[in-house]
């Protein structure tokens, strides 16, 4: 039988960086002269209008000389802190024209091309780090989680190891590991990893949820929730659906139905909470409460939710005739 799912279990990928926290790190800002005039949308303007030899709009400011790669670099930082993903590459390019040998600009740059799903044209920057100095830590960490994006698990096993050799306080490197051998089996191993990277990053939030996903994968549930509920507590409110997606399934697995639909709702809403726990239902074979679900997601939003709909049909058709006759109602058993 073929469902049509909402309930997804949701890994915070080391590779899309969320939120690139710390892409602009290292004392990174913009220079004064421009911070403002950027602000307002007027240092583009201008610039703009010197290429096409037009008249710059506000008289006070006068002709502005050149830019240096370094306030290319921090006009990207500006966008990035922006989110203008796009924008922010193509600043932190024409900087790296004007300065090839900036290591942080390659690393940006990868890191950006990680986060818009090129994992394979970001290997080069980090490769370009690593030729130029192969003691830099993170050349091989950004080597790595584009390698781990790739699922060339031993390569970027190789890579984050060496990352973690040359600067044990990587913590992205040690999540991005723990990630790898989550994805090859190795709950253990991958537990240790992340545990380690708390010990550096003490409750960061996408580290908290990977551990808790590790916990889930090798059928802890009790430590899998209290994980979760601990990344939801340092989450950003905005940010907390996939922590509240996962934390729902892990309730359900436990067995405490009605903790999971409330996760499932606090992360959404109503009816996407009674789909998601029909569907959890349909995975432990289940179809009659997972029908009752299904009803219920119907009540809550009929037109808005076609996928209940399908789910109940199909769900009914798991019935047994002495259960299902034709024309009787399902028990109300969901929560």
């Amino acid at each position: 039988m073929r469902y049509r799912c909402t309930a997804r279990f949701v890994r915070i990928s080391v590779a899309l960086v969320a939120g690139l926290t710390g892409v602009g790190a290292g004392g990174c800002s913009i220079p004064t002269i421009f911070s403002q005039p950027f602000e307002q949308g007027v240092y583009e303007d201008i610039l703009e209008r010197q290429a096409e030899g037009m008249p710059v709009a506000d008289s006070k400011l006068k002709d502005l000389p050149p830019m240096t790669a370094r306030e290319y670099e921090s006009l990207g930082d500006a966008y990035l802190s922006r989110n203008e993903v796009a924008q922010a590459q193509n600043k932190y390019e024409s900087a790296l024209e004007l300065d090839p040998g900036a290591w942080q600009l390659h690393y940006k740059i990868g890191l950006l091309m990680l986060k818009s799903g090129s994992p394979r044209d970001s290997v080069a920057h980090f490769d370009a780090i690593i030729s130029a100095d192969p003691m830099n830590a993170r050349g091989y960490e950004g080597r790595g989680r584009a390698l781990l994006a790739l699922r060339e698990h031993e390569q970027a096993e190789v890579a984050l190891r060496r990352a973690i050799d040359l600067d044990s306080g990587l913590w992205k490197a040690r999540e991005a590991l723990g990630v790898l051998y989550d994805q090859l089996g190795a709950f253990d191993e991958s537990i240790v990893q992340y545990r380690a990277a708390l010990a550096v990053r003490r409750d960061e939030p996408s580290v908290l949820n990977n551990l808790g996903v590790a916990y889930y994968l090798k059928k802890d549930y009790p430590k899998a929730i209290e994980t979760f509920e601990r990344a939801v507590s340092f989450t950003p409110e905005a940010e907390r659906a996939r922590t509240y997606n996962n934390l729902g399934r892990a309730y359900a697995k436990a067995g405490s139905y009605a903790r999971a639909f409330e996760s499932f709702r606090r992360g959404s809403d109503a009816p996407t909470a009674y789909n998601n726990l029909g569907l959890l239902y349909l995975e432990e074979g289940r179809a009659r409460q997972a029908a009752s679900c299904f009803e219920k997601a119907i009540q809550e939003s009929p037109s808005y939710y076609p996928a209940a709909n399908e789910n109940l049909v199909t769900a009914k058709q798991d019935f047994s005739q002495a259960d299902a006759g034709e024309g009787v109602r399902v028990a109300a058993v969901c929560p």
